[in-house]
């Protein structure tokens, strides 16, 4: 945990977000049973491997033989190369400003998404007679990053002239619709990637994420890039992916309070007692990524049992209905339960309208963190 840019202990034993090592590692050897016997499964662990901690991660994948990692910036992949000097790591947001000597340096790919990043490579390889290892990666269809129809039909017919002093070790794209096996999209971007990767037959090829893995071997090609589905979370709209889930989180109840017909709880006054009620308050709320949507409408669990959250979500705190329970059963030193195998982020998700991406990387830093083998 870090406190002004220092790192500090934490001392917080009210709330724990519990992460099971071997949950992600079985994850991945079943991806790896699922796709073609010649195609390496490499491990997205961009955004702190979306929240739940790149190093402990990443250290139990290299010894699960994970050896390619992608991450977005590259300070991460910077980060990632402290733990293992001979994994592969690549940066996807690219090669910008002039950190080419960076990228060489420590031996980290980035991953060129235009003309003008693959001249700053190539720039940089010549000036210094030392080849950039790089990737391409070529814009089928999500209109995002990589080289969009222009640029990738320029290259294609000038290839020799343009990639003549760098090392391209992938050509890669990012499907925009695989959570939707039926959207036709999904075919119009394989057909697209296969007409480019004719023009570099020695160089591996990339295509699927999580949900791109499930639309078959067809789009496995050399490598896939799992990223959600290692952490349990499900990437298909029609059907579950079959993978484990991952966390818990859990906190402890400080205050138990008895209310009244017609008070109210919480900022905004938004719920109203329609009988005498017990409750309870938890500290977690939307600053620890618990998010403001789940106001008076989310479940948690107490002992197994499901109660709710009345009134809003507050920035440190959540309020919850404890009147099913006797005096006897209610403890300050008992745990609430906000994510478990029943209220797992799949469901989250659906509850607030958004995706379980969202759930895992919202979750912030101030809980005390126990990585379970």
């Amino acid at each position: 945990m870090s406190l002004f840019g220092k790192e500090i202990k934490n001392f917080d034993q009210n709330t724990f977000l519990d992460v099971k090592i071997n949950s992600i590692v079985n994850n991945y050897k079943k991806i790896q049973n699922e796709v073609s016997k010649n195609c390496e499964v490499a491990a997205t662990v961009k955004a702190d491997a979306y929240g739940l901690g790149v190093i402990p991660i990443a250290k139990s994948l290299i010894k699960s033989k994970c050896n390619v990692f992608f991450v977005a910036t590259l300070t991460e992949g910077i980060e990632l190369r402290k733990i293992n000097k001979r994994i592969s790591i690549y940066v996807l947001n690219g090669l910008n400003n002039n950190d080419a000597r960076i990228f060489f340096a420590n031996k980290i790919i980035p991953v060129v998404n235009d003309l003008s990043q693959l001249k700053k490579a190539e720039s940089f390889s010549l000036k210094n007679k030392k080849s950039l290892k790089i990737a391409l990666h070529f814009d089928t269809g999500m209109s995002r990053l990589g080289l969009d129809a222009n640029q990738t039909k320029f290259l294609l017919n000038n290839k020799e002239s343009l990639i003549k002093n760098t090392n391209v070790a992938l050509v890669m794209s990012h499907l925009a619709c695989a959570d939707n096996r039926k959207n036709s999209m999904n075919i119009k971007q394989l057909k697209r990637f296969r007409e480019i990767s004719q023009y570099f037959p020695k160089v591996k090829l990339s295509l699927s994420n999580s949900a791109g893995i499930l639309l078959g071997k067809k789009y496995n090609f050399d490598l896939v890039r799992p990223g959600i589905s290692l952490y349990g979370g499900n990437c298909s709209l029609d059907r579950n992916n079959g993978y484990t889930h991952v966390i818990s989180l859990k906190a402890k109840i400080i205050q138990v309070r008895q209310i009244k017909k017609g008070d109210t709880i919480g900022y905004g006054s938004t719920y109203k007692a329609k009988k005498r009620m017990v409750v309870g308050t938890i500290p977690i709320g939307y600053a620890d990524g618990f998010n403001r949507l789940f106001s008076n409408q989310s479940k948690l669990y107490y002992k197994n049992k499901k109660v709710s959250i009345i009134g809003r979500v507050s920035m440190d705190l959540i309020t919850i209905d404890l009147t099913k329970f006797k005096k006897m059963e209610i403890s300050e030193k008992d745990y609430v339960e906000l994510i478990n195998s029943k209220n797992n982020i799949d469901y989250l998700s659906r509850i607030i309208k958004t995706i379980p991406y969202e759930i895992l990387t919202s979750l912030g830093n101030r809980y005390q963190r126990r990585y379970i083998a």
